[in-house]
């Protein structure tokens, strides 16, 4: 069928959810692996399928990097808790930090949107000639700041998509 825009929203198809689903775990897969190769970065994913089957991704592995999640709260408890067996205080201050990231995705979801909306409403035409303007250095040099911010952005996402995952299993 070829590379075309799709719409993001759930496929209502069961096979063709299936489908989807299969082709963009390994996609994600792979970028997590390129991402750590590249970054050399610990990470850790796991997605469930439509039906339910758990799959997962990590590098090293997947238990180390959830132990090192988990490690790093732990550290930040005070002794009562962990004395008293108590996981609650731990818990709340997990879930916390998980509706924080989601608060950050989603205002930065808005953001993209609402930037997206001024640059479709302040005409193609005002958007060529200031980049018809810049020299080819100029067009280089903005190009390379462009790739170093999508990149950031692309590491954040990554950062707060594993966190989220990490949070969600440790709930369980």
């Amino acid at each position: 069928m070829g590379r075309r825009k799709i719409k993001m929203e759930m496929v209502q198809d069961m096979n063709t959810r299936q489908v989807t689903f299969s082709k963009r775990r390994t996609g994600l897969f792979k970028k997590a692996s390129e991402l750590a190769t590249l970054c050399n970065a610990e990470l850790g994913i796991v997605v469930f399928s439509p039906g339910g089957k758990p799959f997962s991704y990590g590098k090293p592995n997947l238990d180390s990097v959830a132990e090192r999640f988990m490690r790093e709260y732990d550290d930040s408890d005070s002794g009562d808790e962990k004395e008293s067996g108590n996981n609650r205080p731990k818990l709340k201050r997990m879930s916390e930090h998980l509706d924080l990231l989601n608060q950050e995705i989603e205002a930065e979801k808005n953001r993209g949107e609402t930037d997206q909306e001024k640059l479709e409403s302040a005409g193609d035409e005002r958007f060529k000639n200031s980049i018809e303007t810049l020299t080819l250095d100029e067009l280089n040099e903005y190009k390379d700041k462009l790739q170093t911010v999508h990149g950031r952005i692309e590491c954040q996402v990554n950062h707060m998509q594993a966190s989220s995952c990490l949070m969600l299993l440790s709930r369980k």
